[in-house]
């Protein structure tokens, strides 16, 4: 990485703020920033921009955010049991993660399509996601299905894990512009902090390690 690039970055992260969506909500959290992250954190963070920013529809949240290519075989299985596994071992976030990520990447290969700058995050942000929920369902219909009966965020989204020594990690998402308020209003009717936004001080960090 030259020199150039990373004060170029370092300039963009500095103009980065919190969108007015995330900042009005009640699930803006720290994380722990100790556990390891992949090393093409960045990279993968804008191939997410790029497959999600396009085809992200409000109308159809659930739908746009969960296409078939990128299913990770784990999420095939019913909610109950996807819930036990995503929690029993970080290996089986990191698996899911890295299957999504290579299909992504493969692609975009395909389609030559160009990555984006991160700049602003192309007007989306990141959140965080341990899948430690009590599975009430309440979430679905403010999120209009980006967050499943359980809680769990469409798989388009999802671009790292971090192992932190608690259930099973964490995965780290990008939601667009168009699904902020959608993904917001989830995260702030799960009663217990399974899915929440990050501080902007947290992602500068990420970005920046």
């Amino acid at each position: 990485m030259s020199s150039d690039f990373k004060r170029r970055l370092k300039e963009a992260v500095a103009r980065w703020v919190l969108p007015e969506e995330v900042a009005r909500g009640i699930t803006v959290l720290p994380v722990d920033l100790t556990g390891a992250l992949p090393r093409d954190f960045k990279q993968r963070l804008a191939e997410t921009i790029a497959w999600c920013l396009p085809r992200a529809e409000a109308a159809r949240a659930g739908d746009t955010t969960r296409t078939a290519e990128l299913m990770p075989p784990v999420c095939g299985h019913d909610g109950d049991t996807l819930i036990s596994i995503l929690l029993r071992a970080p290996d089986a976030g990191v698996e899911a993660v890295d299957f999504i990520v290579e299909r992504r990447r493969e692609a975009l290969a395909r389609m030559n399509m160009p990555l984006p700058p991160l700049g602003e995050l192309a007007g989306g942000w990141v959140f965080a996601t341990d899948f430690n929920t009590d599975i009430c369902g309440a979430a679905t219909v403010p999120s209009n299905g980006f967050l499943d009966d359980y809680d769990v965020p469409g798989w388009d989204t999802w671009f790292a894990h971090q192992d932190t020594g608690e259930h099973g990690g964490i995965v780290y998402g990008w939601v667009p512009p168009a699904l902020l308020k959608l993904a917001g209003d989830g995260f702030d009717v799960i009663p217990v902090s399974s899915a929440w936004w990050l501080k902007d001080e947290d992602l500068r960090r990420l970005i920046a390690s």
